[in-house]
C-alpha cells in the first residue's frame, strides 16, 4: 500500500535585524570596550542574515540550529530586551502572516526554534527514506514540545501554546504512521504489535484533531489538516482492528477474528464518508482499496467459519479492547543532534570573551542553592503525601465511607447476578454443554473397525495354513505372517492408540462431572431463576433499608458526623491537589529563574554570593509558606477527620448492618467462585473435547484406510491361491 499524504507546515518569514550596531552599543554601554567585539558582532548579523535564506534542507536545517546554539550562547551573557541590548524583531505568521514585532530574545529563539521544527518536517514529508522520515517527524514534535513549555507568552498566534502543542501531537501522529507504513511494506512484524500501533497512533491523530480544531478555532491554521487527521483516525482504527482480525484468525479463533474484522470495517466506513479534501484525493483510493481489502477478508473468514469452525461471533462491545502502544516518542532538543558533535555544530561561542568565568561558577554555584531548597521542600511534599495515604489508608477511607453510604441507598445489593457470571453464562449458552456421546461412538466405530480387520487377516491366514498342510511343498504362496507385518502394526497401533487416549478422556470426563452441574445452571442463561438464586441476599440483610435515607440517619442522630466526614475527605483532596500545584509552580519558578545578568551588573560587589543569592532566593519564600499551610492544614484535618470516623464506625446501626452486609458480600464473592471453577472447568474441557474429536477424526481415518487395505489384500491373496491351484491341477 503507497504511503499516505503527510502535512507539512509553512515557514514563518522575518525581516532583516541589525545586530552588530545595538550589540556595540549594550557592550560599550557595559564594559566601555565594544571595539574590541566589532569581528563578533559582524559575525553574529551574518550568521542571522545565512539564517533567512535557509532551505529547507539538511543545511538549511544546520544553519538554523547553529544560529538558535548561539543565540542561547548569548542569551546567558547579553540581556536581549527593552532594557538591555535593544533589538527589535520582526516576524510574519506562519499561516495569518500578521507581522509581530518584540524586542525579545525570548520570541527570536522561539521563532527561529519553529521554523527549526517546520524544516524537520518537510524533510520528512519529501524524504523517501523511512528512518529519515521518521526521526525527522520526531524531531518536529520534540521542538514544538520544546516552544509550548519553554514560552508561555506567545506575541504571535503560530507561537501559541495552544497552537505548537497541536503541531506537536500531528507531528508524532505522522512518525507512527511511518513506522507503521515501513512495518507493513517489509511484512515483517507481527499482526499483534500492528495492531497495537495502529491503536496508538489513532489515539495521536485524534490528539491531533482536538488541537488542530482550538487553534483553527482561534483563528489560526488549515481546515483541511483536520479533515486529514479525522479521516487518518479512522482508518488507523480500522487498520488496529483488521490486524487484530488476522492475529485471532491465526489462533484459530475465527468468531473473534470476525468480530475484530467488522469493526474494521465499520471504521473504514466512516473514513470514507468523511470529508476530505480535494488537496488529498489520492489517498481516497488508498482507503477504497483498503476497504476492498477488508471486504474480501471477510468473506474468506466467514466461509472459513461456516464450513470448519462454527465458532460464535461475539457482539463488538463484548470483545477486549485493542491495547494502545506508543512505537514513537518526540525528540527532545538535547537529542536532536546526538549523532553529531553539538559544539562543532554551533561553533565556538562567538562571544566568549564576554562573560568573565568567575560568572559562571558563580552562576552555577546559585542553581545548586536552588537545588538544596527544591530538594527539601520537596522532601516536606514527599512526607506529607506519605502521612495521608497512611491514614487514610489506615481508616480505609473513602472506600468504607461509600460502603456504609450503599447500606442506606436505592442502589444496595438488589440481587443482581454477577456481571462477569453473566458472561460466563452467555458463553455456555451459545456453545452448550460438552457432551461425550459422539466420541465414544467414534471409539466404538474405530475399535470394530480394527477387529474386523484383524479377524480377517486371521481367517486369511487360516486358510493358508488349511492348504499348506494339505499340499505340503508343492504349495508355493509365500507364507501370510511374512506379509502381513505391515497390516497387522497398523490395527495394533490403532487399538494402542484407543488403550492410551483412554485414561486422558475418563481424566476429562471426570474433571467435567465435577462440576457439570454448574455448568448446566450456567447453561440455562445468565438471566435464568435458578442462577438468580445464588445471588439473591438474604431478606435479613435488605430488610427495611431500602427506605431510609443516609440525611434522615444524620437528623435522628444516628450518624451525626457523616456530612463532617465527607467535608474533611474533600478538604484533604483539595489541600493535597493544591500542594502539588504550588510546588509544580515552585519548581517551574526555580527553573526558569535565571541570575546571569544579576550576576554580571553585580560582580564588583563584595561577597557577591552570600548577598545576591539570599535576595534571590527570597522570591521563593511565598511558595514555601504556601506549601507549609497546606501541611499543616492537613495534619489538624486528620485529626478532625478521625474523630468523626471513630464516631461513625462504632455506631452499633452500622456495625451490624456492615456485619450483615459483610456476610452476604461472602456469599457472592463464594458464588462467583464457584461458577468461575465451572465456566474454567467447561473451558478447559471443552478444549479437551474438540482436540480429542481432531484426534479420532484422524484416527477413524486411519483406522478406516487400513481396514480397505486389509480387504484388498485378502482379496488379492485369494485370487492368487485361486490360480496356483488351478495350476496344480493342470499338471
Amino acid at each position: 500500500m503507497p504511503p499516505s499524504p503527510k502535512i507539512a507546515i509553512p515557514l514563518k518569514t522575518t525581516k532583516d535585524v541589525d545586530w552588530e550596531t545595538p550589540l556595540k552599543v549594550y557592550i560599550r554601554n557595559t564594559y566601555g570596550a565594544s571595539e574590541n567585539f566589532s569581528k563578533e558582532c559582524q559575525l553574529f548579523n551574518r550568521l542571522r542574515q545565512d539564517m533567512m535564506g535557509a532551505g529547507q534542507d539538511n543545511t538549511g536545517r544546520d544553519i538554523l540550529y547553529k544560529y538558535y546554539g548561539q543565540l542561547e550562547l548569548l542569551d546567558l551573557r547579553v540581556p536581549v530586551e527593552e532594557g538591555g541590548c535593544r533589538v527589535g524583531f520582526t516576524w510574519v505568521d506562519a499561516y495569518t502572516k500578521a507581522e509581530t514585532t518584540q524586542y525579545s530574545m525570548a520570541f527570536e529563539k522561539a521563532s527561529v526554534l519553529f521554523n527549526l521544527a517546520s524544516t524537520f518536517a518537510r524533510i520528512s514529508v519529501d524524504s523517501s527514506d523511512f528512518k529519515v522520515s521518521c526521526s525527522g517527524f520526531q524531531g518536529a514534535a520534540g521542538i514544538y514540545t520544546f516552544i509550548a513549555e519553554n514560552f508561555l507568552h506567545a506575541p504571535s498566534d503560530d507561537l501559541h501554546r495552544d497552537t505548537v502543542r497541536a503541531l506537536a501531537s500531528l507531528m508524532i501522529a505522522q512518525a507512527q504512521e511511518t513506522l507503521i507504513e515501513h512495518a507493513l511494506s517489509e511484512g515483517n512484524r507481527s499482526q499483534t504489535l500492528l495492531s497495537k500501533l495502529a491503536k496508538g497512533c489513532s489515539a495521536m491523530y485524534k490528539n491531533a484533531v482536538e488541537g488542530l480544531s482550538t487553534a483553527v478555532a482561534k483563528g489560526w491554521g488549515d481546515r483541511e489538516w483536520i479533515s486529514l487527521c479525522n479521516v487518518k483516525q479512522y482508518y488507523m482504527e480500522s487498520l488496529a482492528n483488521m490486524q487484530q482480525a488476522v492475529a485471532q484468525s491465526d489462533k484459530r479463533k475465527q468468531g473473534m477474528g470476525l468480530a475484530y474484522l467488522k469493526i474494521a470495517l465499520n471504521k473504514i466506513d466512516a473514513a470514507l464518508s468523511s470529508y476530505l479534501p480535494n488537496t488529498y484525493s489520492s489517498y481516497r483510493e488508498i482507503l477504497t482499496s483498503y476497504q476492498a481489502q477488508i471486504q474480501s477478508m471477510q468473506k474468506v473468514m466467514e466461509k472459513d467459519n461456516d464450513l470448519v469452525y462454527n465458532h460464535p461471533v461475539p457482539p463488538s462491545n463484548t470483545i477486549p479492547e485493542i491495547s494502545a502502544v506508543e512505537g514513537v516518542k518526540a525528540t527532545t532538543m538535547n537529542d536532536l543532534y546526538k549523532d553529531r558533535d553539538i559544539s562543532q555544530l554551533i561553533g565556538q561561542d562567538i562571544f566568549e570573551k564576554l562573560i568573565p568565568v568567575s560568572v559562571a561558577e558563580q552562576s552555577s554555584m546559585y542553581s545548586e542553592e536552588k537545588a538544596k531548597l527544591l530538594r527539601a521542600e520537596g522532601e516536606k511534599v514527599d512526607v506529607a503525601e506519605e502521612e495521608l495515604g497512611s491514614a487514610l489508608e489506615y481508616l480505609g477511607l473513602p472506600a468504607a465511607l461509600r460502603s456504609i453510604k450503599q447500606l442506606y441507598s436505592q442502589s444496595a445489593d438488589d440481587g443482581r447476578v454477577d456481571d462477569q457470571v453473566m458472561i460466563w453464562a452467555q458463553d455456555i449458552q451459545a456453545a452448550g454443554p460438552v457432551t461425550f456421546a459422539d466420541i465414544d461412538k467414534k471409539k466404538r466405530d474405530i475399535y470394530q473397525m480394527a477387529e474386523r480387520a484383524e479377524n480377517e487377516l486371521n481367517a486369511e491366514e487360516k486358510e493358508y495354513d488349511a492348504i499348506r498342510s494339505q499340499l505340503g511343498h508343492f504349495w508355493t504362496q509365500t507364507p501370510s505372517s511374512a506379509v502381513t507385518g505391515t497390516l497387522k502394526a497398523n490395527l495394533h497401533s490403532v487399538k494402542e492408540d484407543l488403550w492410551t487416549t483412554a485414561t486422558s478422556d475418563k481424566k476429562l470426563q471426570s474433571e467435567y462431572a465435577a462440576c457439570e452441574k454448574d455448568v448446566q445452571i450456567l447453561a440455562k442463561g445468565p438471566h435464568s431463576p435458578e442462577l438468580a438464586e445464588f445471588f439473591k441476599p438474604p431478606g435479613s440483610i435488605t430488610q427495611g433499608l431500602t427506605n431510609l435515607n443516609i440525611s434522615d440517619q444524620a437528623q435522628n442522630g444516628n450518624l451525626p458526623e457523616i456530612e463532617g466526614v465527607e467535608a474533611a475527605l474533600r478538604k484533604l483532596t483539595k489541600l493535597k491537589k493544591e500542594r502539588g500545584i504550588v510546588f509544580t509552580e515552585l519548581k517551574d519558578k526555580i527553573q526558569s529563574d535565571d541570575i546571569s545578568s544579576v550576576l554580571i551588573l553585580n560582580k564588583k560587589v563584595p561577597n557577591l554570593e552570600e548577598k545576591i543569592f539570599k535576595i534571590e532566593l527570597e522570591k521563593f519564600e511565598p511558595y514555601q509558606k504556601r506549601l507549609a499551610a497546606t501541611i499543616y492544614q492537613q495534619s489538624v484535618t486528620l485529626k478532625d477527620l478521625t474523630t468523626k470516623w471513630k464516631t461513625i464506625v462504632e455506631n452499633p446501626l452500622i456495625r451490624s448492618r456492615r456485619s450483615q452486609a459483610d456476610l452476604n458480600n461472602s456469599r457472592r464473592v463464594s458464588a462467583v467462585a464457584r461458577f468461575k471453577k465451572a465456566y474454567e472447568s467447561w473451558s478447559y474441557v471443552a478444549s479437551g473435547k474438540q482436540k480429542g474429536v481432531n484426534y479420532y477424526n484422524d484416527l477413524y481415518d486411519f483406522a478406516k484406510s487400513t481396514e480397505q487395505n486389509v480387504r484388498d489384500f485378502v482379496g488379492n491373496r485369494k485370487d492368487e491361491r485361486n490360480q496356483l491351484l488351478a495350476a496344480l491341477r493342470s499338471r
